[in-house]
């Protein structure tokens, strides 16, 4: 077993949760990682996540936890928050310390599905295995060409789940109709290909209380698995987190790391793990219905909610404590329309907000020389994380593609609304 990089993480690389509080003799036991290449580990510290490591397992049939607990506590590297409490700025009681749920604040969690019954129920499953069962679940059917979502609905084993349909097609539309049913103070969402860590509910809730006030809380989506050359290029490529550590932070405007509302580089949050409160979700117009996966821009729509709540001088919450755990694409075709849908997602975000308020154009023309430093495809820029030197060019170029076509889409997808009298 030997430490490496992201970049040289390879498939099939077994993915490890360790708990480094663990009691004496907790950690004897050995992992099987026979016909794996590499090691992806999280290191927890009494549940809460403290570094990513990679290790290189090809000549091991076995690794023991002990040593694996003794390389992450080694000082060498790896994504680890440089806060060893876990308390970001807060360090008052409200950091990480566990006391949700217990201030009666209700709390919805969401998830839209359009035809993928078998994600969904294993979703709905983890939901059911929350520690914190104070919440209630909405499923919004997208489109659905059969009941089979409705059915899977019917056996979940969650007491309060609500099944709803949005007929027309498009991920911003599923969450307005849910945002238009819920009447809790807390929406959280979560995608129908994740599985939620057992605290995650009451790591939301904790979130709200951090001192900061934040609007809107933004857990980290993790890897369920790497099983595919597909899936560790993915993460090679810096994951759903890439640009931001495993430290809480407040992202306000004139934060750090916040260059501008209108620059989310590197990502405010995905929307596969956020929560807000409901009221300011609705304030900022819900979600675009031109913008998201199921029309031209695939993309940008939570880019635009975060962007229109820090406009508004409001906090966004980067909360690492509240985890789920994503199942990425296992293809390569799948893969590289993933890079293709989220660059255009970005640009089709900038027309979007255009649309909205014309004025935010020079705001944006200021932006420019932030975006060619870090928009570099091989030289280290946020939105690449150094990949290696052999990473896809396919991959590049999609993204590339998405970049210049994004904006033309969201102009289409906009006319095509108007044309058939959706809701805009």
């Amino acid at each position: 077993m030997q430490r490496i990089d992201r970049q040289q993480l390879r498939a099939p690389a077994r993915v490890v949760d360790l708990e480094l509080s663990a009691p004496p003799g907790a950690t004897e036991g050995a992992i099987d990682v026979s016909g794996y290449r590499s090691v992806w580990c999280l290191a927890r510290r009494n549940g809460l996540p403290r570094s990513v490591s990679f290790w290189d397992v090809a000549d091991d049939l076995t690794v023991h936890e002990r040593d694996l607990v003794a390389g992450v506590t080694a000082p060498s590297g790896g994504t680890a928050p440089s806060d060893p409490d876990g308390l970001g700025t807060a360090g008052d009681g409200y950091g990480y310390g566990y006391d949700a749920g217990d201030d009666g604040v209700g709390l919805t969690v969401a998830i839209c599905t359009h035809e993928r019954p078998a994600d969904l129920g294993r979703a709905l499953d983890s939901l059911a295995g929350q520690h914190d069962r104070d919440f209630s679940t909405l499923v919004i059917d997208n489109a659905p060409r059969s009941r089979a979502t409705a059915d899977v609905v019917t056996r979940s084993p969650l007491d309060r789940c609500d099944y709803l349909i949005e007929p027309q097609k498009g991920l911003s539309r599923a969450r307005n109709t849910a945002l238009a049913h819920v009447g809790t103070d807390l929406m959280a969402w979560m995608d129908d290909d994740e599985m939620a860590d057992p605290d995650w509910i009451g790591r939301i809730k904790q979130g709200f209380r951090h001192p900061s006030g934040p609007v809107a809380v933004c857990g980290v989506m993790l890897p369920a698995e790497l099983e595919t050359d597909a899936q560790v290029l993915f993460e090679q490529y810096g994951g759903f987190n890439k640009g931001r550590g495993l430290d809480p932070e407040a992202l306000t405007t004139g934060s750090p790391t916040v260059v501008s509302p209108l620059y989310p580089l590197p990502a405010v949050g995905s929307g596969g793990n956020m929560a807000f409160r409901t009221a300011a979700l609705r304030g900022a117009g819900g979600f675009d219905p031109d913008l998201g996966a199921g029309t031209r821009t695939h993309g940008g729509e939570e880019t635009k909610v975060f962007a229109t709540l820090l406009r508004s001088g409001g906090t966004v919450l980067h909360w690492p404590a509240a985890i789920t755990w994503h199942v990425h694409r296992r293809g390569m075709d799948e893969l590289e329309r993933q890079f293709y849908g989220y660059s255009a997602g970005l640009t089709a975000f900038y027309a979007s907000m255009i649309r909205s308020e014309p004025s935010t154009v020079w705001e944006m023309a200021r932006l420019v020389p932030h975006a060619l430093r870090d928009l570099g495809l091989r030289d280290g820029g946020i939105r690449s994380e150094e990949v290696p030197e052999d990473f896809p060019a396919v991959l590049l170029a999609a993204g590339r593609r998405g970049l210049l076509t994004g904006a033309f889409h969201y102009v289409s997808e906009s006319l095509r609304s108007r044309a058939g009298g959706w809701r805009v």
